[in-house]
């Protein structure tokens, strides 16, 4: 895709405060003197995490109550315990992308990720950190969203990581993605777990997890000026969560991913550790094969999950 392209699908007040700001830097190359004290030069590369629940099931939490959604998701998984340990230093990456309100209906639920850190401080974790790379604002995106005032009362850290001292170096060894600069916070954590949003996405169709994984990266322009999805499919390959939360309870259907746009709910809170999985799984609720979603079988031919649903065991709760 031309990164004109791109621009006008975000449409341009968006992409003037938003992908400006976001530097387009690659491989650690930049003259910007912030950028060279904020990166490391240091190479590593990302062991995908070990899951600690059945990778072949995926669990589908239907209703309309935050907390009682995450209860039940965590309980049919075998219990927040198994993954969360005492002391530890857990990531969420939920999209909090673009300024619009939960009624809007284009960033991830803020009552559930609330939800999610109070699970999480509850079973012994240290820190809870929830992170984004906003395009546009970061502050407003934070406010808007209603993710920092939820986080921060439910215990939690909710912060945006756009600036370079947040990425490092890493050796990503894909076809399109090489040297990257990667969130540090990620691949410190002792958990990781991406909570995107269901939604519309006028070049990929779909926004899931393993897109949502994009907010992640310190270019991300790269990805639209080389080949987007096979970008996609490389860095889910690179890094895989411990666990993918799919907010499918709401999201637009159309004008994605900024919105405003026309709204479904499909009350569903899907849980998996298999990220292909999930986002397979995503794709149906839009009446679309997970084929039809481009990255999504490019990922699964990278090993980075399974694509055939009718070989995952499907729980609903």
């Amino acid at each position: 895709m031309e990164r004109r392209q791109f621009i006008s699908g975000l449409g341009y007040g968006l992409l003037s405060l938003g992908l400006a700001g976001c530097g387009l830097r690659f491989s650690g190359k930049s003259a910007d003197p912030e950028e060279k004290r904020g990166a490391t030069d240091n190479k590593q590369t990302a062991a995908p995490a070990a899951g600690v629940y059945d990778r072949g099931k995926l669990i589908v939490a239907e209703g309309t109550d935050p907390n009682s959604l995450i209860e039940k998701g965590f309980k049919a998984l075998g219990g927040i315990a198994a993954l969360v340990r005492s002391g530890a230093t857990v990531v969420i990456k939920p999209n909090f992308s673009v300024p619009r309100k939960p009624e809007e209906a284009a960033t991830t639920n803020p009552l559930l990720v609330a939800a999610v850190v109070k699970q999480c401080l509850a079973a012994g974790a240290k820190t809870v950190k929830v992170i984004d790379y906003p395009f546009s604002s970061p502050p407003v995106c934070l406010v808007n969203s209603g993710i920092k005032a939820a986080v921060e009362a439910a215990g939690g850290r909710a912060f945006a990581i756009n600036a370079p001292n947040f990425y490092t170096q890493v050796d990503m060894g894909g076809k399109i993605l090489k040297d990257v600069l990667f969130s540090k916070d990620v691949l410190e954590a002792d958990v990781f777990i991406n909570f995107p949003i269901l939604k519309h996405h006028n070049a990929t169709k779909l926004t899931l997890g393993l897109k949502n994984m994009m907010g992640l990266v310190w270019d991300r322009g790269y990805f639209h000026r080389t080949d987007l999805l096979q970008g996609i499919a490389e860095l889910a390959a690179f890094r895989r969560p411990h666990l993918t939360i799919l907010d499918a309870t709401k999201g637009i259907t159309g004008n994605g991913p900024v919105g405003p746009g026309p709204i479904r709910a499909w009350n569903q809170v899907v849980f998996g550790v298999d990220p292909v999985a999930v986002d397979a799984y995503g794709a149906t609720l839009f009446g679309l094969k997970p084929a039809e979603i481009g990255y999504v079988p490019l990922a699964a031919q990278l090993g980075a999950g399974e694509l055939e649903l009718q070989k995952l065991t499907v729980v609903k709760v």
